[in-house]
């Protein structure tokens, strides 16, 4: 059983990691590097395929973030929709602290991972510009309580 939300079926034995000597992505079964040849430890195998799990994550967990913060201006046009107009609003209203929680879970969970590889990168900067804008909402929304 997977212990995170997922729609696919993992197993503990699966899994792909890059072959230390030649960079290329080869299975974690694998005694020996199908590209150049060279002999694979299976605990080396099996931390590098952890480690590229938790990045193939992070980058997963930051695009579906991205598609949130996406979603919230949509949310907000939808606002001003004559009879679908409260829709929006509460969509926009979840989104206000949704985002947020899943900035922070994002960091959470991933704080320690670093990479080099260009997607993850790619992947945090959008979360750092997220977490940052996710506090304008958040501003206006207790401002407005006050």
């Amino acid at each position: 059983m997977a212990n995170s939300l997922s729609l696919t079926a993992t197993s503990t034995n699966a899994g792909i990691f890059e072959c230390p000597v030649c960079r290329q992505t080869i299975d974690a079964s694998s005694t020996q590097c199908r590209f150049c040849s060279a002999v694979i430890d299976p605990a080396v195998a099996a931390a590098a395929t952890e480690k590229m799990a938790r990045v193939n994550q992070a980058c997963s967990d930051a695009s579906f973030l991205r598609t949130m913060a996406i979603s919230f201006f949509a949310f907000l046009g939808i606002m001003f929709i004559p009879f679908v107009g409260g829709a929006g609003y509460y969509g926009m209203l979840f989104l206000t602290f949704a985002i947020p929680f899943m900035s922070v879970r994002w960091w959470i969970k991933f704080h320690d991972l670093r990479p080099d590889d260009r997607e993850f990168n790619r992947g945090k900067s959008a979360v750092i510009l997220i977490s940052a804008l996710s506090l304008i909402p958040m501003i206006w929304f207790f401002g407005h309580l006050l």
